[in-house]
């Protein structure tokens, strides 16, 4: 039986290819950018049953005719599950690898900025001026709600802990947890009053999408921080400033958005209580997604059942 083809569509290409080869040199692998699809092979991708991709062009798949599996070169798989080229037939499966890694390395520096006051040190050393009342923030017994409480929000509630706050994760479905109180979306409300920081987390699902807006943030506080690393549309934008001049928010760091790139004359590029960052928080790289990858390659190569599909009526 010939090799099972499997397609790499992604714009690291040069760097992915090599790493799936080596992982399971059963496949035969060809690779393109995306912007060079047009010129890939038809006769090659006529018989490709397998595809590694994050975005699609549009007419990607028509060209495959065969797809039986998609692996996303991510976490997030809402874009693949609301295009329309993708057959219900075709399995998509996902990979957050050690994202929760990156992705708590990215919220505790962000936080930490604030609470060390680092800005206002560097500003005190601009001025060579010694200042001994710019103090730390003591940040324990701090309240932090986390949206999402998968691997990466768990190993971020993690983080969190460790410097010393008091972590609840918010679920779809409450539910008992041997390391941290886990509570539903209706208590998120309740649960921002008193809280420092806001992590989110979460899949872009139906009961996501739009989950933070003005009737969730204005029982939010003026020592509130925001930072969003789960999917660009959780948030209603247009909710944000009016929360930041109206003393229900005190910062917010945006790494996800719903169209990115973020458009310049969006006013949260200029906001000096906005923090943007260019969906930098979670990179995929072959070492850290290829052990959530290495099992569904094999069975690809072996014509058995691709395992941990996602759910389609979940969204994850």
């Amino acid at each position: 039986m010939p090799p099972r083809r499997l397609c790499v569509l992604h714009h690291r290409h040069q760097e992915w290819t090599p790493a799936l080869q080596e992982a399971e040199p059963r496949l035969e692998i060809r690779s393109w950018h995306p912007r060079d699809f047009g010129a890939a092979d038809q006769g090659w991708l006529a018989e490709a049953e397998g595809l590694f991709a994050w975005k699609l062009p549009p007419g990607a798949l028509a060209r495959m005719p065969v797809l039986r599996w998609i692996q996303c070169a991510g976490a997030g798989v809402d874009h693949l599950l609301s295009d329309p080229e993708v057959s219900p037939e075709v399995v998509i499966t996902r990979a957050d690898g050690r994202f929760g890694f990156w992705m708590a390395r990215y919220v505790l520096g962000h936080l930490l900025e604030d609470v060390q006051r680092i800005r206002e040190c560097r500003e005190d050393q601009a001025a060579s001026r010694w200042n001994p009342k710019c103090l730390p923030e003591n940040r324990g017994g701090g309240k932090a709600r986390v949206v999402g409480f998968g691997r990466i929000g768990r190993q971020i509630g993690r983080a969190l802990r460790e410097i010393g706050m008091e972590v609840t994760g918010i679920v779809r479905t409450p539910r008992s947890d041997p390391e941290f109180p886990l509570r539903g979306p209706s208590d998120l409300p309740e649960a921002l009053a008193a809280a420092r920081v806001l992590v989110l987390a979460a899949p872009s699902t139906a009961q996501t999408r739009g989950l933070i807006g003005a009737g969730v943030l204005q029982h939010g506080n003026p020592r509130l921080t925001l930072i969003n690393v789960g999917r660009g549309d959780l948030v209603d934008p247009s909710a944000l400033i009016p929360a930041l001049e109206g003393g229900r928010l005190g910062r917010v760091v945006l790494d996800v958005f719903a169209e990115e790139p973020l458009p310049v004359g969006s006013p949260l590029w200029t906001h000096p209580r906005v923090t943007v960052t260019p969906h930098h928080s979670g990179p995929s790289t072959p070492r850290d997604l290829l052990p959530d990858i290495l099992a569904k390659l094999r069975a690809f190569a072996e014509g058995r059942p691709i395992p941990d599909p996602v759910s389609r009526q979940r969204g994850y």
